[in-house]
């Protein structure tokens, strides 16, 4: 049986990393799902790019830097390059939805790897898009939703 594929934009690791207490449980739940191979995790390069601060703390420090770093170096979560088909369709998401560049490019790139699923927490994203968003014939669509895994009850944290 083939792997659920969650694309995880760069809200949810945040979420994670910085302990928001209204996001923390659904973002660690995201992850964990990925970590015990029960889904295949994607995300954009770019995230890494957005991911650069830890909440609260002054400026980024090497320690907090390497928890970042090796977050992103886990196994579980592939890393997508950018791409020019993604960058066609992120196009088309500004346009058709009046997203911002950044969330058109993730979207995108969830779209061109043909995730299952879209998981952000950033409600304002999820209230502008329909349920589920593709791209012509060849793309069919990712589902728009909050960080969840159907079926999944994790361990104990």
């Amino acid at each position: 049986m083939t792997k659920q594929r969650h694309y995880c934009d760069s809200c949810v690791f945040l979420g994670f990393l910085n302990n928001e207490s209204d996001k923390i449980y659904e973002c660690k739940t995201i992850l964990q799902a990925a970590e015990e191979g029960v889904i295949e995790l994607v995300t954009s390069a770019f995230t890494m790019a957005e991911v650069i601060k830890i909440k609260g703390e002054a400026e980024l420090d090497e320690s907090k830097e390497h928890i970042i770093d090796q977050l992103f170096k886990q196994t579980w979560i592939k890393v997508a390059n950018f791409e020019r088909e993604m960058a066609q369709i992120c196009r088309h998401l500004v346009w058709t939805y009046n997203l911002k560049p950044f969330d058109a490019l993730h979207l995108a790139t969830a779209i061109r790897l043909k995730a299952d699923f879209f998981n952000t927490t950033d409600q304002s994203l999820i209230k502008k898009l329909p349920s589920q968003v593709g791209y012509l014939a060849d793309y069919p669509g990712a589902i728009i939703q909050r960080p969840h895994v159907q079926g999944y009850t994790p361990r104990l944290f």
